[in-house]
């Protein structure tokens, strides 16, 4: 409306203007020309001479009113063009896609149309591991990817910083399988930027009209939904929209909320579960556990937020609190001067490719004054999967610091062995799998007896987590374990507890014996 109006008093202007300077020219030339007293052929002259000039004077004015609105209806269209456009990507952005989907939507017969959201997942990671150019090259590489499988009538754009929209005519399943299982293909191989070589992974949250809702506000809402309920699926990150699933998604939404607060309302605690020496089973080290003290779900463990921690960008932040917390605590803890067990913390794949991580344990041992021959780190071999060079030279920089390190769930992966001869660790725990057989079967004693030796040959300790029975116990001792936790000797304790079974640890120990 406010466009037709100056279009309406650009015109009235441009009139009146000429109007204006024609009356001018007209009548104050013909006085001049009265003024003259020419004969009747010159005069004659002059008039054709006089109209040709206004002519082309008038031709001249025209040209450059007409070039001057012609120049800025394209600048204005550049700048609306500009308005809808993302400049990384070159696509639609959310107000430039919003737009053509909700024209295209009306234009369906039926009113049958599909939207699906992309999520880049862990993009925020990869942004902070490996700067921004990284995850901008993602989001490019992922959009051309999506481009190849596009319709004449699809519209695709950029609906926020990690996420992609899609407006499909119809309910075209097949379609979407195809980009579904395109995009799974690629997020399995590396993507090489520079010296880094990373993966992603991403999430694909469906709707359809007319069946979930009508208008494309709706449908983006819906999609968002299904997006979140394709994020909980372990091994296919693709979900349509089902109302009944909804409630749950809403829930763990609502988790994931409370979980971008708990740092600040202070809710995490740390607890601490003791490793003991073999044979003697003295206190060697504590591993630190962390857990959320939810205000109306109460003790949550760390398997049902630490995904959601890394989903959500604020894993590092968490990691860094427990190891101080870890830290102080331990060194407040009203024990003998003589016992001074050292700590081991846990570091997730996210936790250690970030590019701070190094600095931050630095930091904080500065800060706390805490012995770093006294940490340890635990990370598990999957953690190497992106980039195994990268994670040997964080590996040496720690060792260089004074800081051990052991491999977490050895046992589980699928190429545990090669790993022990690549990776500059001091320790591996023996993971509960392959401690549970131990007191019935005996191809399981030679593995585990095997495993240990082949460790020992390679100068590094043994710890044998989740030990549960003393036949566990007994049969980790004859095979020449170094060092056992688990449920057998204590469960994760909080600090003050701690305290209370370091004092009580011999009538403990006996009772146990």
């Amino acid at each position: 409306m406010r466009s037709k109006l100056f279009s309406r008093k650009l015109a009235f202007i441009v009139t009146l203007a000429y109007f204006a300077a024609g009356f001018l020219w007209i009548t104050l030339s013909d006085l001049v020309v009265a003024t003259l007293h020419l004969p009747e052929t010159e005069r004659t002259l002059v008039e054709i001479v006089k109209g040709d000039i206004f002519i082309a004077l008038s031709s001249l004015a025209v040209y450059f009113v007409i070039h001057r609105l012609i120049r800025i209806s394209n600048e204005t269209s550049a700048q609306k063009h500009l308005a809808r456009q993302d400049p990384l990507t070159h696509l639609l952005n959310r107000s430039g896609w919003t737009e053509a989907s909700i024209t295209a939507l009306r234009r369906q017969e039926r009113g049958e149309a599909t939207v699906v959201l992309i999520d880049v997942s862990q993009l925020r990671y990869i942004n902070g591991a490996f700067g921004m150019a990284a995850g901008d090259f993602i989001l490019r590489y992922v959009a051309d990817h999506i481009r190849h499988h596009l319709g004449p009538h699809d519209i695709l754009g950029r609906n926020d910083a990690s996420r992609f929209a899609l407006f499909l005519p119809g309910n075209p399943e097949q379609d979407i399988e195809r980009l579904f299982e395109d995009l799974s293909r690629t997020s399995h191989h590396p993507v090489q930027l520079g010296l880094h070589r990373f993966r992603f992974s991403f999430a694909m949250g469906i709707s359809r009209a007319p069946r979930d809702a009508t208008s494309i506000l709706e449908l983006l809402t819906l999609a968002t939904i299904a997006l979140d309920q394709a994020k909980l699926y372990p091994d296919r990150h693709l979900a349509y929209y089902n109302p009944t699933e909804a409630k749950n998604t809403l829930a763990a939404l609502r988790l994931e909320t409370d979980l971008g607060l708990a740092l600040e309302r202070h809710e995490f605690i740390v607890h601490f579960q003791p490793i003991l020496s073999l044979p003697g089973l003295q206190l060697l080290s504590v591993e630190s556990l962390v857990r959320w003290q939810h205000p109306a779900l109460g003790l949550i463990p760390p398997d049902t937020f630490i995904r959601t921690a890394e989903r959500i960008g604020l894993i590092h932040e968490l990691g860094r609190f427990v190891l101080t917390e870890s830290i102080r605590n331990l060194m407040r803890l009203q024990i003998p001067a003589l016992v001074r067990p050292s700590l081991a913390i846990n570091l997730s794949a996210l936790q250690f490719a970030h590019r701070d991580l190094l600095q931050s344990i630095e930091d904080t041992l500065e800060e706390t004054g805490f012995p770093p021959d006294r940490l340890s780190v635990e990370i598990t071999e999957s953690t190497f999967m992106n980039d195994p060079e990268q994670g040997r030279k964080i590996l040496n920089r720690l060792h260089e610091m004074g800081i051990s390190s052991a491999l977490d769930d050895f046992g589980t992966g699928y190429s545990s062995l090669a790993y022990l001869q690549e990776l500059p660790v001091q320790a591996l725990k023996i993971d509960r799998s392959l401690i549970k057989p131990l007191p019935s079967q005996e191809p399981s004693r030679r593995i585990v007896r095997a495993l240990i030796d082949l460790a020992h040959s390679l100068e590094l300790r043994v710890i044998a987590e989740g030990i549960e029975r003393r036949e566990e116990l007994e049969a980790l001792e004859n095979a020449g374990c170094d060092a056992v936790q688990g449920f057998l000797f204590s469960r994760p304790l909080p600090p003050s507890a701690l305290s209370e079974w370091i004092l009580n640890q011999n009538d403990n120990l006996e009772g146990s014996a």
